[in-house]
């Protein structure tokens, strides 16, 4: 317990104190009429959101303590601030809650303590708040060393303990003289007291009720009776805001003038949206957080709010750092610990923009699909599957020669055994980059599927309300119609970075030769509308049967619509991925070779195959010709049934389960 701690004869609650224990400043005038400090400023909404945005939003990060390596940094979770820091600076509070606090107080006071506890060791153990209105920096005279005069609350006396500065976690705002950081409040405390002014203004305005500046003249003078009942009956009927709008009924001629100016007219709101807006500027924190949107649209509210992380929360945290550096960590220990706000996860961009990064990240070798994993804060693959690193087959470092490559690949990164010619190295490649990708196509399916499932569960409600199958058939037609475009939406994204991947891997089996950049797109959108015209296809199929079978069989078509629904979400994002990661990485694959010239083809089985698959392997066609005719039976020896296509397959996958890969012959 600190030493603090230990004056008080109980843990002391601010909230049971006395009114003037909670601000010993008197606050500063203002030429509005306000007194403003920290404490009242709080009354004023815009500053409690900006408070609040900044203390939660830094006190919502995690605090970790690192260890320095020759070359990067790991977790030292064996550290003795690592838990102090992360979960509990003290057996009162959370790591949130202190912090929270902490950084209210600097945002607002301009300074923030708490007392450190240390055990027999010399090592912080404890750290516990206090309050900077009764905090005094000083120097000593003698020592020439700073200390901390703290005055206690008046229940135990109203004492003041000197600390000295090795006791005192000591986190400053803007400052002069680098010691004593200055209160934003009182910097800006004209335009805090314009606010609390007009506030006021306004409250008063309506509580009043009866407009003010309003007179009312009589044609002759009033006798002092007269006089009085007459000014008691319109404050009786008309003062307060429950009486604003009753009739008013004049005598004897008298006539109601205005001689005061409307709020509207001495442009009221228009000057409490300015302060809105000049507070969030003191705090620099942008508008749309503290819910004032006007300037804010949806083409620039993501780089605002990255913007709010770059120059409002960075410039917080770095004070933080850097002051628990100095002020708890050993001296000893400096060089190899340091504390830092785990800050990446509030730059994070859209989908994307998050996913093109991921994909150039993948491409170039420094992410595996494990790291990518769990910076979007999902678990690795199993059994170490994507712990792998990849290469371009062409990159090799500078100095060496081409026959130099295969060593030099090695050295860098394990390389596999690949099966002898060129296109099978490529088809080992692009496969690899289709594995990659699959769970990021699988989370696109997952949340479509799972959207669907919330749509048709409520339109089953309704369109089934009467168990009539052409209620239902058409509920779906029209469903879809809108649903077509939401599937589009939330696979665009996915789709885009996969095709991007496996395009600038397409593009190194043909020697560098690129598509247009335009063309690539137009082709990828109009890939996506297949996919949701597809998948919108097998849906309604799947609805209008497992309804019609249903009331066939005279059973509760909503059970029977549940029972799929859940088969749908165990299978169907899986089935969806494996499809679209051949289906697309494929098609923008052929797509690159044909813009690329390719005048030939080839089908290509990786590892153990179906007999379908392996009758294909090796089969080379035409560019404008398929490898499976439409409506031709495809029965190869081993095949237990014939495969049929609907459509003319220039490119696998050639059924469910195919991860077969197209590459160029030349």
């Amino acid at each position: 317990m600190g030493v603090l701690q230990r004056i008080f004869e109980e843990r002391f609650h601010p909230s049971q104190d006395p009114p003037d224990w909670v601000s010993s400043l008197s606050g500063w005038d203002t030429a509005a009429g306000a007194r403003v400090d920290p404490q009242r400023s709080l009354q004023v909404v815009a500053v409690l959101a900006c408070v609040r945005v900044l203390a939660e939003s830094l006190a919502s990060l995690p605090l970790i303590v690192y260890r320095r390596l020759p070359r990067g940094k790991e977790r030292a979770t064996d550290h003795h601030l690592y838990e102090l820091l992360h979960d509990r600076p003290n057996e009162e509070m959370t790591s949130f809650e202190f912090r929270e606090a902490l950084q209210a107080h600097l945002v607002t006071w301009g300074n923030a303590f708490a007392e450190i506890d240390f055990d027999g060791a010399g090592r912080a153990r404890e750290l516990w708040p206090l309050r900077p209105d009764r905090m005094k920096v000083r120097r000593n005279d003698q020592s020439r060393q700073l200390e901390y005069v703290y005055r206690l609350p008046n229940r135990v006396g109203g004492l003041e303990v000197t600390l000295p500065k090795q006791r005192v976690l000591h986190l400053r705002g803007l400052s002069f003289d680098g010691i004593v950081g200055y209160s934003p409040i009182q910097l800006a405390r004209q335009a805090i007291g314009l606010s609390m002014a007009t506030e006021e203004f306004g409250a008063r305005f309506f509580g009043s009720g009866a407009s003010l500046g309003t007179v009312f003249t009589h044609p002759q003078k009033l006798s002092p009776e007269a006089y009085a009942r007459l000014k008691a009956d319109i404050e009786d009927r008309h003062q307060g805001l429950e009486k604003s709008h009753r009739i008013a009924i004049l005598e004897e001629g008298m006539k109601p003038e205005k001689i005061g100016i409307p709020p509207e007219d001495a442009q009221f709101l228009a000057t409490r949206q300015f302060q809105v807006v000049e507070i969030a500027r003191l705090f620099r924190v942008p508008p749309h957080k503290i819910s004032s949107l006007e300037q804010a649209t949806f083409s620039n509210i993501e780089h605002q709010a990255i913007e709010f992380v770059v120059d409002s929360l960075r410039p917080w945290a770095v004070r933080w750092e850097q002051g628990l550096r100095r002020d708890i960590f050993l001296p000893g220990e400096r060089k190899e610990f340091f504390a830092e706000f785990l800050i990446d996860g509030l730059l994070r961009g859209d989908q994307t923009s998050r996913y093109a990064a991921y994909a150039v990240g993948r491409m170039w070798g420094w992410l595996s699909a494990d790291d990518v994993l769990e910076l979007e804060n999902r678990n690795p693959l199993p059994n170490g599957k994507g712990t792998s690193y990849l290469l371009p087959l062409n990159m090799i470092p500078v100095g060496s020669s081409a026959g130099d490559r295969g060593g030099a690949r090695t050295a860098a990164v394990p390389a596999p055994e690949y099966p002898a010619g060129t296109e099978r190295r490529s088809a080992h490649l692009r496969q690899r980059v289709m594995h990659a990708h699959r769970p990021m196509l699988r989370d696109a399916g997952e949340r479509i599927i799972e959207r669907e499932i919330e749509d048709l569960r409520r339109g089953a409600q309704q369109a089934l309300a009467e168990r009539n199958l052409e209620d239902w058939n058409g509920w779906l037609d029209r469903y879809y119609r809108q649903d077509l475009v939401e599937a589009q939406e939330e696979m665009h994204g996915p789709i885009s970075v996969y095709g991007e991947a496996i395009r600038a891997a397409a593009v190194e089996e043909v020697g560098g030769s690129d598509p247009n950049a335009s063309e690539l797109d137009r082709f990828i959108a109009e890939y996506v509308g297949s996919f949701a015209v597809r998948h919108a296809s097998s849906t309604v199929g799947q609805m209008r049967t497992v309804v019609q079978e249903a009331l066939e069989a005279g059973l509760d078509p909503l059970l029977a619509l549940e029972e799929r629904f859940g088969e749908w979400q165990e299978t169907r994002p899986d089935k969806v991925a494996d499809w679209e990661s051949v289906q697309a990485g494929n098609a923008v694959a052929r797509f690159v070779f044909l813009a690329a010239g390719v005048i030939k083809l080839r089908w290509n089985a990786l590892g153990k195959s179906c007999p379908y698959c392996s009758k294909l392997d090796g089969r080379i066609v035409g560019r404008e010709t398929p490898f499976l005719a439409a409506g031709i039976d495809f029965q190869p020896e081993g095949a237990s049934e014939a495969l049929r296509p609907s459509v003319n397959v220039f490119h696998p996958p050639g059924h469910a389960g195919c991860d077969c890969v197209l590459t160029p012959e030349f």
